[in-house]
């Protein structure tokens, strides 16, 4: 083994395998906030298990995974994004990116929850009041990816993250950062990729509230705790196969995943793509305490458009289906 491939996998060993293997003792469940930032848009990429650090993403959603890879983006591209989620809750985004010739690729992105309308009730009134609400997310950003040599792309999103309860009037805001690399080894189609994402200050409602201590009002209003971004370092590996046999390939990928509130875990991702139109994807989380399989397809039309759909696992707690459109030239 020549010394080209021996630093290939020292490399890869480095950044992948000491992460995963280590695990937290005590995993701060509930910390976090804003957590349908983590909620996974692009059907594709939600079917390959969030496996996504590495991936060649030709298409604007690769602003909410890594937003290096918004340089394979060939003129301009939008890409739109709908999640079935538990709850009757509803959680959509689009994205939209233009390449810029000799300077990099520029783009803009939206994300949304809504809670759908929700019974009201209180300490004093556990039957419900009668008035309902909504929890409503937003987060909005732009992004921008630039290519320094023709392996190594940097790119980083910008956004503004809300979240908010329409009837109480409560509101809170911050500004957060993505960054990613992405990196062709040389090494047949082997690929790295590194990714933090929700890097920003705390969110914080800065309001009182009336609590109760066994039914009983306490005097003294409380105030809302403030509480952290969901912060998420990821990064891996990624490369292709069946390269020699005519219309058909197969990727896999493999990600290290570190969440500030969670255990590492590995995600697992393949796509077989027959005739650069059909794809069949499955995933697999290791280390994760609701979500395990994920399988889906897509279908591309004249290398313009892709329709694709995801089905994922929680357990318990059922299955989430979710479709994409991405659409570039």
């Amino acid at each position: 083994m020549n010394m080209k491939i021996k630093s290939i996998f020292l490399v890869t060993f480095l950044l992948v395998g000491p992460g995963a293997q280590a695990q937290e003792v005590f995993e701060k469940i509930g910390t976090a906030g804003a957590h349908f930032l983590d909620v996974s848009l692009d059907a594709s990429v939600r079917g390959m298990g969030d496996a996504s650090s590495a991936l060649i993403i030709k298409d604007a959603s690769a602003i909410h995974y890594n937003p290096a890879t918004l340089v394979y983006v060939p003129s301009w591209s939008t890409s739109f994004g709908v999640v079935s989620y538990f709850a009757d809750i509803s959680v959509n985004g689009g994205a939209a990116a233009y390449r810029l010739p000799g300077i990099g690729t520029v783009g803009v992105s939206y994300r949304g929850l809504n809670s759908g309308e929700m019974e009201e009730t209180t300490v004093l009134q556990q039957d419900g009041t009668g008035n309902t609400f909504e929890w409503v997310d937003v987060a909005v950003g732009v992004s921008f990816a630039h290519s320094f040599t023709d392996r190594f792309s940097f790119g980083a999103n910008l956004n503004y993250v809300k979240e908010s309860i329409d009837v109480y009037d409560l509101n809170a805001s911050v500004w957060s950062v993505d960054l990613g690399t992405f990196y062709m080894t040389g090494f047949r189609s082997l690929r790295l990729g590194m990714t933090i994402r929700n890097f920003g200050p705390e969110l914080d409602f800065k309001e009182e509230y009336q609590d109760y201590n066994n039914g009983e009002p306490i005097t003294e209003l409380s105030e809302y705790h403030p509480f952290h971004m969901p912060l998420t370092f990821q990064v891996g590996v990624a490369m292709d196969f069946l390269e020699d046999i005519d219309n058909q390939n197969l990727t896999i990928a493999i990600d290290a995943v570190h969440p500030n509130e969670a255990a590492e875990r590995f995600n697992i991702g393949a796509d077989y793509t027959f005739m650069n139109t059909m794809h069949l994807r499955g995933g697999w989380y290791t280390n994760h305490n609701s979500a395990s399989l994920f399988g889906g397809f897509g279908l591309e039309v004249s290398s313009i458009g892709r329709f694709d759909y995801a089905i994922s696992s929680y357990d318990l707690l059922g299955v989430i289906h979710q479709f994409s459109l991405t659409i570039s030239r």
